[in-house]
């Protein structure tokens, strides 16, 4: 649902008025071109407009049917319809446009004419609309973490009819939350989500049993979550993950159902998604910045490779991931020196984190996994960290690692491309790579890095750092 399309119409070639006494067919006398802008009027319910059009094959066409939300007309909820020459449904959209208008992004496999029909929701309406049709363009531009992070506090919400919204936490930082309608697996998966919110922002979730802020249920087809506001003022919120989801995609630690908690414990606290898309959305035609994908939000719908603008492997996230992290500091300030980041921290082998992500540490550097909680998945993370002299150790690592220091450094670890992100504003101080040809930057801080087995380069960046080689002819 758009707000401003990332793309823009050629100017129109002329407005059409409908002939209201046109067939609903292909038979319609109504006529326009790419370019036009078409106007008609549903008078009666049921009421079904046909507008034909010459498409070419090969060529992407924004079509749209726009009613109240873009000022095109006085429908409230269009339904648009596309047709091909024999009158044959090919594609049709609900609500793909601002608010509930209507849009389609089509490339068509055939010269020809093709059909545009604009009805209302269910049949269920009258009201006057516009369609449009244009050659589609998409040239989107990377968004700044700040522009990624404002889209999931704002202009989701925007784009869709609402606005900002969050607990109030200016009291206490306590969230309370009900999980008790959830299977073990649920349970599990629910508690490991909201640690990872906890580790990023000034939160802490509170089991209760009753008068939960947020209630979790897994009874209801799909995932999902809903709340109430009022003000700005989330007032309560709702998580549902289906039992089925469970069954279908799995319950450990690198399953998208993992990833899918997170996801809607985002959006119940507050954040939209990285587009304005809902249930299904492609790139990069549904997309606002061009690196909307997983390795910068897990609010995205893109995954590294439906984003084919992004240099990642596919791979799921087991953290919240940088632009989530400045959008959720937005709503609820950053963790304070409780956080189980402050103080000397080290990740990977030996790490002293804790918690979900040091027993999921524990498995990736040990392979001991007695309880089958993380099998061979690809699965990406950003490492945010609150203070103190840190290390990260992936010395068990086989591949050939390109690992930056630096904020917001990606790195290729465990034989995947840009499957690490350091948040904004985290320091790394040292550094121990792996058993391959390693490539290791470091950033401002008086870095150690060693380079272990292989042919290494180490680059000490600025600061007082101290460089070892290890085995191998190192640089």
């Amino acid at each position: 649902m758009y707000e401003s399309l990332p793309e823009s119409l050629p100017v129109a070639f002329a407005a059409i008025a409908e002939d209201p006494m046109a067939p609903e067919s292909t038979s319609t006398t109504n006529t326009m071109s790419v370019g036009d802008v078409f106007s008609g009027n549903l008078e009666t319910d049921g009421d079904d407009d046909w507008v034909a059009v010459e498409l070419s094959a090969g060529t992407t066409y924004d079509i749209r049917l726009d009613g109240s939300a873009s000022a095109g007309g006085t429908l409230s909820d269009p339904y648009l319809r596309l047709y091909d020459s024999t009158g044959a449904e090919i594609a049709h959209d609900d609500d793909g446009g601002l608010g509930r208008d209507s849009r389609l992004v089509y490339t068509p496999d055939t010269d020809g004419t093709y059909y545009v029909s604009a009805r209302a929701w269910n049949d269920g309406e009258t009201g006057t609309y516009q369609i449009s049709v244009g050659e589609h363009s998409s040239s989107l531009e990377d968004g700044t973490l700040d522009q990624l992070a404002a889209y999931l506090t704002d202009g989701y919400w925007a784009d869709n009819g609402g606005g900002r919204h969050s607990f109030d936490t200016s009291t206490s930082n306590v969230i309370t939350v009900d999980i008790t309608a959830l299977d073990d697996r649920g349970q599990f998966l629910a508690r490991a989500a909201m640690e990872a919110w906890e580790a990023v922002a000034d939160i802490q979730f509170e089991e209760v049993s009753d008068g939960a802020d947020v209630i979790f249920s897994d009874n209801e087809s799909g995932a999902f979550s809903t709340y109430s506001a009022i003000s700005g003022t989330t007032t309560s919120s709702t998580v549902n993950v289906s039992i089925e989801w469970l069954d279908t995609y799995g319950s450990g630690y690198d399953s998208y159902t993992f990833s899918t908690y997170i996801h809607e414990i985002g959006h119940a606290l507050g954040l939209g998604h990285s587009g304005p898309y809902n249930a299904s959305a492609t790139y990069p035609d549904d997309a606002v910045y061009s690196n909307d994908s997983y390795q910068l939000t897990v609010m995205s719908y893109f995954s590294q490779i439906d984003n084919t603008d992004v240099d990642a492997s596919y791979a799921l996230q087991l953290t919240t991931m940088a632009a989530d992290i400045v959008a959720i500091q937005d709503l609820y300030g950053a963790p304070d020196a409780s956080s189980a980041t402050a103080g000397d921290t080290v990740y990977g082998v030996g790490q002293t984190i804790g918690g979900y992500m040091g027993e999921i540490f524990d498995i990736m550097t040990t392979g001991l996994d007695p309880d089958n909680r993380l099998g061979n998945g690809p699965v990406a993370l950003t490492l945010y960290d609150h203070s103190g002299t840190d290390t990260v150790n992936l010395s068990d690592d086989t591949s050939d690692q390109s690992v930056n220091l630096n904020s917001l450094g990606i790195w290729d670890v465990y034989g995947l491309i840009g499957n690490v992100v350091i948040a904004r504003g985290t320091v790394i101080e040292n550094y121990v790579a792996g058993e391959g040809d390693d490539y290791v930057l470091g950033n401002a801080a008086a870095n150690r890095v060693e380079g272990n087995d292989g042919n290494d380069t180490l680059l000490g960046g600025a600061g007082d750092d101290t460089l070892v080689g290890g085995l191998g002819a190192d640089t």
